[in-house]
Formats: C-alpha cells, sequence, structure tokens
C-alpha cells in the first residue's frame, strides 16, 4: 500500500475517531518506513489546548486510543502491508520517551561503576522497548527483559 495512501485512510479514521470523542484539535499523520523496509510506522500526533483527558492517567487513555485506531486500520488493511500505530498527544509520549532513554542511560552508568546488574522498576512493553533500543548501541552494555506480567522489566548489565 501506497504511503500517500495509508495516510488517507488513517485521517479518515482519526476524523471518524475524533468525531466520536467529541475531540477538536489539530492532528497529524505521517508514515515512515522501518529500516529494513518490511513494516510501515503510521504516527498520528494530536495538538490543541487542554487534550490532557485524551492522556489519562499515566497515558492510559492515549494507549487506548493507540489500540483502537490500530484495531480498526488492522481490519481495514488486512494483508496490505505490515504496519504499527503510534499516537501521540501534545508531545506527552517523545518527552515520555526523552526521559526514559535519560533514565537508561544513568543506569548503564550506574552498572558500569558498581559492576553488578541494575534493575528498573516493571514496565509496560513499548516503555521496556525504549529502554533496549537506548542502549542497544553500547558495547559494554546489555539489556534483558525479565518476569511475566506486570513485573516483567529490564536488568541492565555489563556485557561479558
Amino acid at each position: 500500500m501506497e504511503d500517500k495512501d495509508l495516510i488517507k485512510l488513517t485521517e479518515e479514521q482519526v476524523e471518524k475517531l475524533c468525531s466520536l470523542m467529541g475531540v477538536d484539535c489539530d492532528r497529524t499523520v505521517t508514515v515512515e518506513d522501518s529500516d529494513n523496509g518490511e513494516i510501515k510506522y503510521i504516527k498520528v500526533t494530536f495538538q490543541g489546548e487542554e487534550l490532557g483527558y485524551m492522556i489519562g492517567s499515566h497515558g492510559r487513555n492515549l494507549d487506548s486510543i493507540q489500540y483502537i485506531l490500530q484495531i480498526i486500520l488492522r481490519k481495514l488493511i488486512a494483508d496490505k502491508c505490515d504496519f504499527r500505530v503510534f499516537v501521540d498527544v501534545s508531545g506527552y509520549r517523545q518527552e515520555k520517551n526523552e526521559k526514559l532513554e535519560q533514565l537508561a542511560l544513568r543506569k548503564a552508568e550506574d552498572a558500569r561503576l558498581l559492576g553488578e546488574e541494575v534493575e528498573l522498576a516493571p514496565m509496560k512493553p513499548s516503555d521496556r522497548r525504549v529502554v533496549h533500543l537506548a542502549l542497544m548501541n553500547f558495547d559494554d552494555i546489555e539489556t534483558e527483559s525479565r518476569g511475566e506480567g506486570r513485573d516483567r522489566h529490564i536488568v541492565i548489565k555489563l556485557k561479558k
């Protein structure tokens, strides 16, 4: 599926979703290809005043909106392409990801200084992914997810 067609389809569905939620704000839709070109990343950004209710407590509403949009598009696109949807409201997710990256770097430095594993608090899969990606290019550090369900967390350790 062409990027322009994917953007048009996503914009139409975002418009319907906003109408149902009674949301009046600016929004943009962009599409990026993964490094290997096999996955399309559909990024939807909402901008406006007083959109905190779209984020919700700890980003739960934002996660729900992203999940709903992913399901809607999956039904419409089916086998035409492999994609992931990312939704952000007023830069909330971007700011959160930057904070997670900074946390990862600080904890990696702790692991270096202490010479032992450093465990992070349990996180959602998307947050764990940010930490893994932030540290994947370091030659001396590796990350590992441990635990199950809500207790799943990241361990940062020195490579052997």
